[in-house]
């Protein structure tokens, strides 16, 4: 009796160990399944072609404007006072690593800045950021300033855009800024017309209490 007792012992044994193989078994293939389905998640990117190349292209092309528009209507700091953020000192926007990529991948102030940390940044994307004005001279076409550079978009890069206007009586927004108001800065020696990192780079190009127009463009890839 007692051997029959441990041979049935042994065999609930044997049922048990193998009820835990197939059980480990079936655990690690939803494992595999599931990190195969997240390589497939991360192959279907935006520079991928066909119908999901363009759903998520223009889902980003939507969350970028909007970003946009929500950074616009900030009551703390809105465009306006990112796009006056300028060091006269180091030619470029005050707290810019440097005058060719602006604030690169670090944050810009305000909250267009987080914003844009929160909306692409901590999901892997790159973005660059640029203001566009009006040259006085309607045959100069327009100028380019650089806000934040981060790389060269790739091909399936999208691009917002949203347009600022600056008045004459509005002044510069760092923190080593004087008084002056816009308005004045053409008149200063300190401005050098061929050179677009001078006093202030955005001219005074429109008639009346208008200084100028920028037009801020976000690219996001």
């Amino acid at each position: 009796m007692r051997q029959e007792r441990t041979r049935t012992s042994g065999a609930g044994g044997d049922d048990r160990g193998q009820a835990f193989t197939l059980e480990g078994l079936i655990g690690a293939i939803l494992i595999l399944t599931a990190l195969w389905y997240a390589m497939q998640v991360v192959i279907i990117t935006p520079t991928t072609g066909g119908t999901v190349d363009s759903e998520v292209r223009v889902d980003l092309r939507q969350q970028a404007e909007d970003v946009l528009m929500v950074a616009s209507q900030s009551e703390r700091q809105r465009l306006s006072t990112l796009v006056r953020n300028w060091s006269q000192r180091s030619r470029t926007f005050a707290g810019a690593i440097n005058p060719d990529v602006g604030y690169g991948t670090e944050k810009l102030p305000g909250p267009f800045g987080e914003l844009l940390v929160g909306t692409f940044a901590t999901r892997g994307r790159l973005y660059n950021v640029e203001m566009t004005f009006l040259e006085p001279n309607p045959s100069n076409g327009t100028g380019t300033v650089t806000i934040a550079s981060q790389g060269t978009p790739s091909e399936s890069a999208v691009v917002a855009t949203h347009r600022v206007v600056l008045y004459d009586n509005m002044t510069l927004t760092s923190p080593s800024a004087g008084s002056a108001e816009l308005r004045e800065y053409d008149t200063l020696p300190t401005r050098n017309p061929g050179n677009k990192s001078g006093y202030y780079p955005v001219p005074n190009a429109v008639d009346g209490p208008v200084y100028n127009i920028v037009e801020v463009r976000l690219i996001v890839w």
